[in-house]
């Protein structure tokens, strides 16, 4: 089975274009096309649909074929270690999905109680949220906030400045959430908020 980089270059060769009309169709440089295509390099789902809107493919149409990888597994008794060493005060995330994933980042935060001043910001991308437990409250820019309960979720495209907050001053908030691979998540001074990967 071929790689993605084998496989764009496939594509390429099949259309008939060299590498530099498809940086220039794509809005992509030839040094980065060329090293997609000989997987020296990750390629964001934006560049990846720059890729496939030249070629006039579908997304899905690109990975068809390609080599799959294993099942990335995390157990619950690493979900419980992790939450046993976690800082009880502050928020912390657990990547539940590859660090390398290109569409996507599964994460598990927890926000502690009581901790209003403490928030997660969420800039530039899309974000799905499952609240697991606890009270959420999401605060969006130019609207009222949104308070979501156990079992709610929401879908939320962030291009200004998203907060999530716990709403909740007894119980702890635990949230799955899924983000693209370009939203920014921070915390309150603005700082990149660093997930915890599994050791498995």
């Amino acid at each position: 089975m071929a790689t993605l980089g084998q496989k764009l270059r496939e594509l390429r060769q099949q259309k008939g274009y060299k590498l530099n009309q498809v940086a220039k169709g794509a809005d992509l440089s030839i040094s980065f096309v060329s090293l997609i295509e000989r997987d020296k390099a990750s390629i964001s789902v934006e560049n990846l649909k720059k890729l496939a809107n030249f070629y006039n493919v579908r997304l899905f149409q690109i990975f068809q074929d390609i080599e799959e990888e294993n099942a990335y597994i995390v157990k619950k008794e690493e979900l419980n270690e992790w939450e046993s060493m976690r800082q009880p005060n502050q928020i912390t995330l657990f990547l539940l999905s590859p660090e390398e994933n290109l569409s996507f980042k599964a994460i598990l935060a927890m926000i502690p109680p009581g901790s209003f001043g403490e928030f997660i910001q969420l800039k530039q991308g899309e974000t799905f949220i499952h609240v697991m437990a606890g009270q959420l409250e999401i605060s969006l820019p130019n609207k009222g906030p949104l308070v979501l309960n156990q079992g709610d979720s929401a879908h939320l495209t962030s291009f200004k400045e998203t907060l999530l907050r716990n709403f909740n001053l007894e119980l702890p908030l635990r949230l799955l959430i899924v983000v693209s691979t370009t939203t920014q998540y921070l915390d309150k001074h603005g700082n990149p908020l660093i997930c915890c990967e599994h050791k498995g």
